[in-house]
């Protein structure tokens, strides 16, 4: 598995974020309810203990021939599934796709359509104890996809990201992930970021379309 990305231990100390509000260990009770109330929801919740079960599971969300994408993700590169992706192990990585087009025109509308890909992946920021499911992006290439543009929309989060409500969900958001993910853009692109599209999943009208893989250790920012 490759190490070449940053964590939250790279850049939390320096920015001083509030771990003890916005980066706890749940109990089981909370947790419980937490995965009854994304269900009523109509997502599915699939709960594993660490995040080498959860990447065989999501392996296992691959089809044969399937266009695949991906939101940039920090726990996806912790639990080592980026590298299963650009592995494209019988089905097709837009990503890498992407990467090989040089016409910033021409990558932008790859980028547009990468987003209605047959199952696209991305992590979430913060899970509220009612169910809401919260994430964010600059651009919104990848929340853009959670919304209705994929067929198949697979969503991963550490219980580390439950929170007490909506509200706090969306705090976490501003006052947590942001700063980790602004000071790893600056290292990675020479850029910060901002919390362009901010994307709240409250119901999933359409059956068996969503799914949140839930791991049971600390993940991501």
């Amino acid at each position: 598995m490759s190490d070449d990305y940053y964590t939250k231990d790279d850049f939390a100390d320096d920015l001083a974020v509030d771990e003890s509000r916005f980066d706890r260990a749940p109990d089981e009770e909370t947790i419980e309810r937490v995965v009854s109330n994304v269900e009523e929801r109509n997502v599915a919740v699939h709960v594993f203990d660490d995040g080498e079960s959860a990447r065989e599971h999501l392996r296992d969300q691959l089809p044969d021939g399937a266009e695949v994408m991906d939101g940039h993700s920090t726990t996806l590169e912790e639990i080592g599934f980026t590298d299963d992706l650009e592995a494209e192990d019988g089905f097709d990585y837009l990503g890498a796709r992407l990467q090989e087009i040089d016409d910033d025109e021409e990558r932008f509308r790859a980028r547009r359509e990468a987003t209605t890909a047959d199952v696209f992946v991305d992590s979430v920021n913060a899970i509220a104890e009612s169910g809401e499911l919260v994430g964010a992006n600059a651009l919104g290439n990848a929340v853009g996809a959670w919304a209705f543009a994929a067929e198949s929309l697979v969503l991963v989060g550490s219980t580390n990201k439950i929170v007490d409500d909506w509200e706090t969900a969306v705090e976490r958001v501003r006052e947590f992930a942001y700063p980790l993910e602004d000071a790893r853009a600056e290292e990675v692109y020479g850029q910060g970021s901002v919390v362009g599209k901010l994307v709240s999943l409250e119901h999933e009208r359409v059956d068996d379309r969503t799914q949140l893989v839930l791991i049971d250790e600390p993940h991501g920012f």
